[in-house]
């Protein structure tokens, strides 16, 4: 009987702690925010959630980590050592993705870097990585960092929608920056101007214009003389010319490197 009652507790002692493990396991997966690591407090807690939602949809979407790091200082290393040792440490790139890309800010330093793993060393080449941060880094300058980190977000977006049609973002193969509405009304003021100027010189010249009563009567006197003649080919001529071959030592493409774990990233850096 004693058996009995021992093996009943033991049972809901076991029951009961199962029900609380998901329970545990969900409120630290809730708190504990995984794309976005703003240990530098750069900004609100509201965006930063808003940040964390748009950058878990991207890489949820494409099987590819989006993540910003803030810190306050490097410890001791490079940008780019503690942004691809982050990336790696971290377990970023793995766990059913095909790769990442992690943005580190750090304040102390006021350093930038981009840092690319897997699948995203191809999909962010050098050149597109360079446009990239002409985007976001004025804001970066300014301070305005969630502003900064939504751009990168919607640049990883757009730059993994390129690469799945099979051309990613590189060197001649960039995107095209919009024209603003003021060009636009600029470019139609400037046609109408010019027309308005032709159509009023084109007018002068035919002030002294007068209308005639025949067709002979537009004809200069002597001026139309009609003589048979005929074509006779004497001999051809061949001219070849050598077309310039695509120098293929043009600067596309993702340039790699090692990290401290012995991995390989792309990626790029700089102040700001």
């Amino acid at each position: 009987m004693m058996k009995i009652r021992t093996k009943r507790i033991l049972l809901s002692f076991l029951s009961l702690l199962l029900l609380l493990m998901p329970i545990a396991v969900k409120a630290e997966s809730t708190d504990d925010m995984y794309y976005v690591k703003d240990e530098a407090n750069l900004m609100s807690e509201e965006e930063q959630e808003e940040l964390e939602t748009k950058l878990s949809t991207i890489s949820d979407y494409w099987g590819e980590d989006v993540v910003v790091l803030t810190v306050n200082s490097l410890e001791g290393k490079t940008a780019e050592a503690y942004a691809d040792d982050y990336y790696d440490m971290n377990g970023y790139g793995v766990s059913g993705r095909s790769g990442g890309i992690l943005l580190l800010v750090a304040m102390d330093d006021r350093k930038w870097h981009m840092s690319t793993g897997g699948e995203c060393i191809s999909i962010f080449t050098d050149a597109g990585l360079n446009y990239m941060q002409e985007q976001f880094k004025p804001s970066l300058s300014e301070g305005d960092y969630a502003e900064a980190f939504n751009t990168f977000a919607d640049l990883c977006d757009d730059f993994m929608a390129q690469a799945e049609i099979g051309e990613p973002y590189d060197t001649g193969n960039l995107p095209k920056e919009p024209l603003s509405i003021l060009w636009y009304i600029g470019a139609v003021a400037v046609a109408f101007l010019l027309a308005f100027i032709w159509g009023s010189i084109e007018k002068g010249k035919l002030t002294t214009v007068r209308e005639k009563q025949t067709a002979s009567d537009y004809a200069v006197a002597g001026s139309l003389n009609v003589y048979n003649s005929h074509d006779q080919m004497v001999r051809t001529y061949v001219t070849q010319r050598a077309l310039p071959k695509e120098d293929s030592s043009s600067s596309s493409g993702s340039s790699t490197h090692t990290s401290s774990s012995g991995s390989s990233h792309g990626g790029c850096g700089g102040s700001f």
